[in-house]
């Protein structure tokens, strides 16, 4: 201002005659421009103010005096132009060069027409100056916008004079004395609209005259704008708490903050020079103004002060009236502090977003459905909070997570400084920061929530460093990456649709990876509430077979605190508990279950896996994110799988000491699970349950056997590997066959005998029947004779009888209780009734079986008396004398024994 006077006011040889101020809008040009037109227009009482007499001395500084007396001031306020169309403010005048001359001339009509006719050339121009005979200062304001109308089809042909006419007028100028021409042209860069390829033209072409002949000048720069807002919100005020509240700032930030956060935001953002920043920007925070000043501030049209001041005078309003309601405000308005229900509409008008539609709609989207609703109820880091607030999650403020999301959603608005997108881990911690009553751990917590693919932002984009080098940046674009198909899809996915899908891959890799067991049987949870447990595990119990049961983690886990019903449901289906089934065969069957928590990383994973085959069925066929969702859902199955079988790491069976119980173990190397019936198989044998293929040996056997109370049948040596815990499981009868065939030699040997008892020869393991319920196993009483029958053959004794009594074994000599001289038999039948009786107490558990014993000497014909019938109800018919043991143990353990008379 203070070179314009000088030109103007004194006959001081060279300086410039030309100004241009190119800044966008907030870069205080209105001001200027009104400042100059009250120099030239009204000197005295201008230069009589406070900032005239700053301007003067400027203007005199090399000692000649300003006079400005005589001046006349042409304005041309171009956005208020249309070309070839006239206005009461310029009478007849439709072109640049008519308004100019009647605003040079004052409306004198005469004057007017005189110079109109020389036309618009240098000299007729400069001639046009001199009449006036005295400084002219010519303000020619928003030059674009008229050049912008002159590109329209309608008025193109006009745009090459009014080209010729500004080049003339700007040479003529620079050689009138007392002459000053200032144009506002702003830059295409700072200019929200943009400009069309005509208009653009247009203004290289002035602006390359500007530079040759004059100074292209900022009245204030960006940095300012912080003095700015201040300016026009706030009264000046001396006795601001800047040095309490900067002490207070470094305070509270312990080493977590200090490292994590503030550490990492740059030099120029640490808490070191904290006081100084603060001194320029409260009550905004330096990281607010940071913002605007480094960023905001280039792009196109932001500084428009009527856009920018609006937003900060609402917010400062917004938390004067929170603060007197008695409600929480922050110390420091933030990023995060821009309330979005209040100015999101002033953000999205600024002049940030170049005038896109799209994206000013695409962001007023995400400000809904992301951070909070214009009415302030709804919105994702609304809810977040709420969700915080019920885990128990204390930050230190009301509203953290929408703190926090405000941030990320003003960083993402535009690119950043080095063309950057969005914010920093540390940038949005900061954000929630407060000198007491917010840790390091809180915050984090809360950027957790926002940053979850389960439960986050919809619209967040992550973008990692290369090699792991720096921060990854975070955003929220408005654009459907192939991140935000898989967020929304993801939303999508039922709870019940990713359980079955875990079910279906437990049963398929369980089934692929038998292993050593006959079967595996996949238990499901039932459709529907009140089956009983033996409806559940009825094809659970199956003769002859080792079995590996997969139980439906939908229903069944272990280790999670709470898994009692899961344990008393595995015992009630291998016949053990206080609810034991009634099963025959659970000492072959392992019990195959998922562990709890590692359940929950499987249905992440799950989830993750139907929505990239939900992402796969919405992009067309030649869509260029398919293949890369083509690879996503290819590591999604195999982590599906992966974290599946690592998830089964619990088995349980029957194990036989002083009594049978289960045992429940567990795979601590994650390379095993439960679903692999080779690796169930591998803790069998290692704990004594099984054997492996070709290792079951006749010592063992032997050994087995020796702790039977009575020799087996040979069906019944089979089905002791398959009903009895203190036997291994085997991989085939092929083994309990060739066991049983080694048991027939060496020391301590065994031999097989048919129903009468005689020894039969077995020369191959091939002639042996497993399943003959006629042969049996016992041990050896010496050589056999001479002729010895084969397998399956009775041998003949040819020794004659003797006068001592002996006769062949199978011969006609009476059983035991029926020899000569014994009494005749007196039968009736005897029902037992045994009710439902807890097995838990040892002592309760051997009485029973004892009575069982008992019943099982009484049946055996080696050691049995005269049993005449046996039903499966153990309605017997027996003489008395047979089964008074049976009757005592029944007192013994309080068992109905009821006798009953017979009528023949």
């Amino acid at each position: 201002m203070g070179s314009i006077a000088r030109r103007l006011g004194t006959k001081e040889p060279g300086g410039k005659a030309l100004f241009h101020l190119d800044q966008g809008m907030g870069g205080g040009k209105s001001h200027a421009l009104v400042g100059l037109y009250h120099l030239a227009n009204t000197p005295e009482a201008f230069l009589a103010a406070e900032l005239g007499g700053l301007v003067r001395t400027e203007a005199e500084q090399s000692g000649n005096n300003l006079d400005l007396s005589g001046a006349r001031v042409v304005v041309l306020s171009a956005d208020n132009m249309t070309p070839g169309a006239t206005s009461p403010e310029f009478g007849p005048a439709t072109n640049l060069y008519e308004r100019f001359l009647w605003s040079l001339f004052k409306g004198n009509k005469p004057r007017y027409n005189q110079h109109l006719a020389e036309g618009p050339n240098k000299a007729a121009l400069a001639r046009a100056l001199e009449a006036v005979g005295g400084p002219v200062l010519i303000l020619l304001d928003e030059l674009m916008d008229y050049a912008m109308l002159l590109s329209d089809k309608q008025h193109i042909a006009s745009m090459p004079g009014e080209k010729a006419f500004l080049n003339n007028l700007m040479d003529a100028v620079d050689e009138v004395a007392q002459v000053a021409f200032v144009v506002v042209m702003i830059r295409s860069d700072l200019d929200e609209r943009g400009y069309t390829v005509e208009a653009e033209d247009f203004r290289s072409y002035v602006a390359t005259r500007l530079e040759r002949n004059g100074i292209t000048v900022a009245v204030t720069e960006a940095q300012d704008f912080s003095a700015i807002i201040r300016r026009r919100l706030f009264d000046r005020a001396t006795d601001l708490p800047i040095q309490v509240l900067a002490a207070r700032w470094r305070a509270g930030a312990d080493n977590a903050w200090q490292e994590q956060v503030f550490g990492r935001l740059g030099a120029s953002r640490s808490l070191a020079g904290f006081s100084d920043r603060l001194a320029t920007s409260y009550p905004f925070s330096p990281d607010l103004m940071a913002l605007v000043r480094e960023d905001w501030s280039r792009h196109a049209g932001f500084q428009r002060v009527r856009s920018t001041v609006e937003i900060f005078a609402a917010t400062a309003y917004h938390w004067i009236r929170e603060h007197a309601a008695g409600r929480w405000a922050p110390e420091l308005v933030g990023v995060g502090d821009l309330p979005l229900p209040v100015v999101v509409e002033q953000i999205l008008s600024s002049g940030l977003l170049h005038g896109n539609e799209r994206a000013v709609q695409g962001y007023r989207q995400v400000a809904a459905t992301d951070v909070v609703t214009k009415d302030g109820t709804q919105g994702r880091a609304r809810e977040l909070d709420e969700i915080l607030s019920e885990r128990g999650a204390d930050a230190g403020q009301p509203h953290p997570a929408l703190r926090m999301a405000t941030a990320l959603y003003c960083y993402s608005l535009v690119p950043r400084a080095q063309a950057k997108r969005g914010a920093t881990k540390p940038e949005l911690l900061a954000a929630i920061y407060r000198p007491e009553g917010v840790s390091f751990h809180a915050a984090e917590e809360v950027f957790n929530a926002l940053i979850s693919d389960e439960e986050g932002l919809g619209a967040l984009d992550v973008t990692d460093t290369a090699a792991g080098r720096g921060l990854a940046r975070y955003h929220l674009a408005v654009a459907q990456n192939l991140r935000m198909f898989f967020r929304q899809a993801k939303n999508a996915v039922q709870p019940s649709d990713r359980d079955a899908y875990v079910w279906d891959r437990a049963k398929a890799l369980a089934q692929a990876n038998q292993g050593q067991f006959d079967q595996v049987i996949p238990v499901a949870m039932p459709e529907i509430a009140g089956p009983s447990l033996s409806q559940i595990f009825g094809d659970v119990d199956q003769n002859g077979k080792t079995r590996l049961v997969v139980l439906d983690p939908r229903r069944w886990t272990l280790h999670n605190g709470r898994d009692t019903p899961t344990r008393s449901d595995v015992a009630a289906l291998l016949g053990v508990g206080e609810q034991a089934l009634p099963v025959d065969n659970g000492a072959s069957c392992v019990v195959a279950c998922v562990n709890t928590q590692r359940r929950d990383n499987v249905r992440k994973r799950a989830t993750e896996l139907l929505a990239w085959r939900s992402v796969l069925g919405q992009l067309d066929p030649d869509d260029d994110k398919r293949r890369d969702a083509l690879a996503e859902l290819r590591t999604a199955t195999e982590r599906v799988d992966a974290d599946l079988l690592k998830a089964f790491q619990h088995l349980a069976y029957l194990t036989r000491t002083d009594r049978v119980e289960a045992d429940w173990q567990r795979f601590d190397d994650d390379t095993k699970s439960s679903l692999k019936g080779s690796h169930v198989w591998d803790a069998l044998v290692k704990n004594g349950r099984a054997v492996y293929p070709g290792k079951l040996s006749g010592d063992y056997l032997r050994t087995l056997l020796s702790k039977m109370p009575r020799a087996l049948t040979l069906k019944e040596i089979g089905q002791q590997f398959y009903k009895n815990a203190a036997f291994p499981m085997v991989p085939s009868s092929d083994d309990i066959r060739r066991a049983v065939f080694q048991t027939l030699s060496g020391p301590d040997a065994y031999e097989v005998v048919d129903g009468n008892g005689e020894a039969l020869t077995i020369s191959s393991v091939d002639e042996l029947s497993i399943g003959s319920m006629e042969l049996s196993l016992r041990k050896a009483t010496g050589a056999p004779p001479a002729g010895t029958p084969t397998a399956g053959t009775p041998s003949t004794d040819t020794t004659p009888d003797t006068d001592t009594g002996h006769k062949p074994a199978g011969s006609d000599q009476p059983k035991q209780g029926s020899g000569a001289g014994s009494r005749d038999p007196e039968y009736r039948r005897y029902q037992l009734e045994v009710p439902n009786r807890s097995l838990v107490d040892p002592d309760t558990r051997r009485a029973l079986a004892n009575l069982f014993q008992a019943v099982l000497d009484a049946v055996d014909p080696d050691t049995g008396g005269d049993l005449q019938l046996l039903d499966l109800q153990l309605n017997l018919t027996a003489d008395s004398t047979a089964v008074e043991e049976i009757e005592q143990r029944a007192s013994a353990v309080g068992a109905s024994w009821t006798p009953e008379e017979l009528d023949f």
